[in-house]
């Protein structure tokens, strides 16, 4: 059981392993995926997509690291949700497109995605781990709340999916 719990979480390959469980053949798991971490961090084209984005993280918590950073009283980026934004960042699919990085006033990361006219999807990662998100796929929008814990929301990974499916298959279509 513990095994398909393991594989079932919706996070990146790149992702250090977080299980809690302990039985043998968890602790056998848990090493296998940590040899295939390692091994495809030590790809350049995998490390090279996942560096650029949490350079851009690093980037932008350096700039929002003063209050009112902005010029109007921004509180500088927590380290909490900077840490957090890493995490997120580092459990993307190695395939998934990587976001724009921001800081928002109030201390939060922002991630945003577009893919076009009326394509986007924007988080906003607080210091406990809260995701506020918004998507716009045409003329339908989602929005919501969602915890970060082990792995990327389902709703928010869902969103990220569909948007690159639906961008890739209309470029493909041109």
């Amino acid at each position: 059981m513990t095994t398909g719990l393991a594989l079932g979480r919706p996070t990146g390959l790149i992702t250090p392993n977080r299980s809690t469980a302990r039985s043998e053949s968890a602790e056998r798991l848990s090493a296998i995926i940590e040899q295939i971490r390692m091994h495809l961090l030590a790809s350049y084209a995998v490390r090279r997509g996942v560096e650029r984005a949490l350079d851009e993280l690093e980037a932008t918590r350096g700039v929002a690291s003063v209050e009112g950073w902005d010029g109007y009283g921004a509180k500088p980026m927590n380290p909490e949700a900077y840490l957090l934004a890493r995490r997120f960042l580092e459990s993307l699919p190695t395939t998934a497109p990587h976001p724009e990085i921001s800081a928002d006033p109030d201390g939060d990361v922002a991630l945003d995605w577009s893919f076009g006219p009326r394509k986007a999807l924007s988080v906003s990662i607080n210091e406990k781990g809260r995701c506020v998100f918004a998507c716009m796929r045409g003329y339908s929008t989602l929005r919501g709340t969602e915890w970060f814990d082990d792995g990327i929301p389902g709703s928010i990974a869902n969103a990220l999916s569909q948007l690159a499916r639906e961008t890739a298959a209309t470029n493909v279509a041109r």
